[in-house]
């Protein structure tokens, strides 16, 4: 068998003779693996966008509504319901979340902008647990009125009683100079004004109650409010600077528990409206979509309060994640036959079915050009080798075997898929990098548009090399069989 330094040098001085004929072979490679590149690249960044907006794999749990001469009968989901879910084995965890069930009303300001918006309808509580994105939410995201806090201990005095202004508007922070106070204004006075604010009802400094935000309300205020009040775009990064850089306080607005927006509907609930605090201390992934998302014991005490014991202890659904996304069938059955809950429909799995059938479909289409592309190198192979007669009969008449003319044809394919599939991955990532800076001047900002349409990955590079390569090889195998097959005798004839 010749030696593989000396075959190496065969077929790199065979290819560069061959150059009409090599580029003819290669045009077909570099545009089917240009293509499967291209393509995987979008769809997988495509996957990535919808995991930040919809959490594919979890699952969410409700009851259905079933109404009886106008009366809610629906099955509650309470703890036992909970702990049924948990045990059954394809289960990973289940975590309740708890819906606010009264009115309340929100105020506070952005970047020198006052902003009033319903949190009634637009709030609800999870686990603390349950929401760990990263260190700082880790550290604020915690249920702060069950905790002993020495600072909660410390009295203070609460703003006036002005019920359509200072119960939904957090006061000032208190200036370090005393001097630089304005008459008339209240100001909080609590240790650590950042963190703690003075409530209303018990007259002591209590830790502002923490929030996290989801990215799509971002993305909403990006493009549904910012623009048309001339605010700031924001995103993930800037609200965690500006909690960085600027504090607690400059995310903190004001709730008013009991109070609505709603033009005419005036206090709601059984007990007396009162103001509480918040804070933003990030955004997750694990958040409402569309509202604010609390720890679970704040809504708990809040619905106890202002409508009764049952609201405290229903939850609204169900998040659960199974140990294999395709026990999701036989989970739901059970649920529909066992327990009379279902699973929420879920837009997550209808868009990620959507994306792998439009990524097999572009797949199809990518391999369909790389079978062309095979079939015009074996054509090209069979003249090459039908022209090269004479000279495959002087190799083997000097002492090349048939494995070692079958290597060099095999080695010319597999040069032509490595350089085909090197320039089709060239062309795919020239072609992205166009479209991204065509999309960043002229396509309108619109939610999660992406920086980048593409996410160009290691194995994509790595399966369309190799597919090209392979490709190739079995575009050769044939005139490389047939080569090797040709005795001595037979290719010095002449014609």
């Amino acid at each position: 068998m010749m030696p593989f330094g000396k075959l190496t040098r065969m077929v790199l001085a065979n290819t560069a003779r061959s150059k009409r004929h090599f580029i003819l072979s290669a045009f077909g490679i570099v545009i089917g693996i240009g293509a499967f590149t291209l393509f995987l690249a979008l769809t997988q960044r495509a996957g990535e966008v919808l995991e930040k907006v919809f959490p594919v794999e979890e699952v969410k749990v409700i009851a259905p509504q079933v109404s009886v001469l106008g009366k809610d009968t629906s099955k509650r989901l309470d703890d036992t319901t909970v702990e049924t879910i948990r045990a059954r084995a394809e289960v990973k965890s289940a975590v309740p979340r708890l819906a606010l069930a009264f009115p309340a009303a929100g105020r506070g300001s952005f970047e020198g902008s006052d902003l009033k918006f319903e949190v009634g309808g637009f709030a609800d509580g999870v686990d603390p647990s349950f929401v760990q994105d990263d260190d700082r939410i880790k550290e604020m995201f915690k249920d702060w009125d069950a905790i002993k806090d020495p600072v909660h201990n410390v009295a203070c005095t609460p703003p006036p009683a002005d019920p359509e202004h200072d119960v939904i508007q957090a006061p000032r922070m208190a200036p370090k100079d005393p001097s630089k106070r304005v008459p008339g204004v209240y100001y909080n006075d609590c240790p650590d004004g950042d963190r703690y604010y003075c409530d209303d009802a018990e007259r002591i400094c209590k830790h502002r109650v923490p929030v996290v935000l989801s990215a799509t309300v971002v993305e909403l205020y990006n493009n549904q409010f910012a623009k048309t009040h001339g605010m700031p775009i924001a995103d993930t990064n800037l609200v965690n600077t500006l909690i960085q850089s600027r504090g607690l306080s400059a995310m903190r607005f004001s709730i008013g528990l009991g109070f609505t927006t709603v033009s005419g509907s005036g206090n709601m609930g059984k007990a007396k409206p009162r103001r509480v605090e918040a804070v933003v201390v990030g955004v997750s992934r694990r958040a409402m979509p569309i509202g604010v998302t609390m720890p679970i014991g704040y809504l708990q005490r809040w619905n106890e309060e202002f409508v009764d014991k049952a609201a405290a202890s229903s939850y609204s659904s169900i998040i659960v994640t199974l140990k294999d996304r395709n026990q999701i069938a036989p989970f739901s059955q059970w649920l529909v036959d066992q327990q009379g809950l279902r699973l929420e429909d879920s837009l997550g799995e209808r868009f990620a079915t959507v994306i792998f059938v439009i990524r097999l479909l572009f797949l199809i289409i990518s391999v369909a050009i790389l079978v062309i592309a095979v079939i015009n190198i074996g054509h090209n192979f069979f003249i090459q080798v039908s022209e090269r007669r004479r000279e495959i009969g002087i190799m083997r008449a000097v002492g090349a075997t048939e494995t070692d003319v079958q290597l060099i044809v095999l080695g010319e394919a597999a040069l032509i898929g490595v350089v085909g599939g090197l320039l089709g991955i060239g062309l795919a990532m020239g072609i992205g990098a166009i479209w991204n800076w065509y999309a960043a001047s002229n396509i309108p900002r619109f939610p999660f548009k992406p920086t980048s349409w593409f996410e160009w990955k290691t194995w994509i590079w790595a399966s369309a090399l190799g597919f090209s390569t392979l490709f190739c090889v079995l575009g050769g195998y044939l005139p490389a069989r047939r080569a090797s097959r040709m005795e001595p005798a037979q290719a010095l004839a002449q014609n």
